[in-house]
């Protein structure tokens, strides 16, 4: 004859059935969604595509203003029109008619050689054109040169060559220059009758008028227009504009 189990044990035993067949469903739900692979927060998505900066602008205009409009300038070059827009940000300068005596020790000089006379080369220039402007700090700014180049143009090459005056003796102007890796040297000018001066000054946008000379630096957007980062402006010579300039990339 079979064992008879009692109620009490029975229904014991249901309860406890239950229970445990609820506790494997739990862990089972809790072993799936440990399974899952994680989504990658939005935070270490944009930390990890953030944009490059910008680099510096190398686009340039140069030639004679037609016109300004609030902060458009249209601009005649050789290639053809050109649109220069600037912002209060922009840096403005003027260059002013000099001469040889503006040329002061601490000041800073910009040397273009007369590519007509001949220079003995080395760290001898003879000067086609002067450009003078203030210290900032007792200092002169380093030209922007590839690898190191001294600021001595080497013979037969009729370059941009700067730095800050150490001594004017007669016609003869000594300079100190120090290259972009810091490598200092000295040079000699010597200016003639027919040496140009010129110098530059802060402005504002007063300055930017129509006729006059314009060099801009910058950047050109999508539609070709040069968003200025800086802006020389002078004032035309019989309504010509000068030809030289190589100093138009460097400011």
């Amino acid at each position: 004859m079979p064992a008879t189990i009692p109620t009490a044990q029975l229904s014991r035993i249901a309860i406890f059935a239950v229970a445990g067949a609820a506790a494997l469903s739990l862990a089972a739900c809790g072993s799936s969604n440990d399974a899952k692979p994680r989504a990658a927060s939005p935070t270490s998505s944009a930390a990890t595509s953030s944009p490059s900066a910008k680099p510096e602008g190398k686009d340039w205009v140069k030639g004679m203003i037609d016109s300004v409009s609030g902060s458009t300038i249209q601009v005649s070059q050789k290639s053809g029109a050109a649109t220069v827009d600037f912002t209060p940000s922009t840096k403005v300068a003027e260059l002013t008619p000099a001469q040889l005596t503006d040329v002061t020790t601490g000041s800073c000089v910009s040397v273009r050689p007369d590519h007509h006379s001949d220079s003995p080369g080395g760290s001898a220039i003879t000067a086609g054109a002067v450009r003078i402007s203030t210290a900032v700090d007792g200092k002169c700014p380093a030209p922007k040169q590839q690898g190191g180049a001294a600021t001595t143009p080497p013979p037969g090459q009729h370059r941009q060559t700067r730095g800050q005056v150490a001594s004017v003796a007669g016609n003869t102007i000594t300079v100190n220059s120090v290259d972009s890796s810091g490598n200092s040297s000295q040079f000699s000018v010597t200016v003639t009758d027919t040496t140009k001066y010129t110098k530059k000054t802060a402005a504002d946008a007063q300055a930017i008028a129509q006729g006059k000379c314009l060099t801009a630096l910058g950047t050109k957007d999508g539609g070709g227009a040069l968003q200025a980062t800086a802006i020389t402006v002078q004032q035309a010579d019989n309504g010509q504009c000068p030809e030289s300039g190589g100093e138009h990339h460097r400011h």
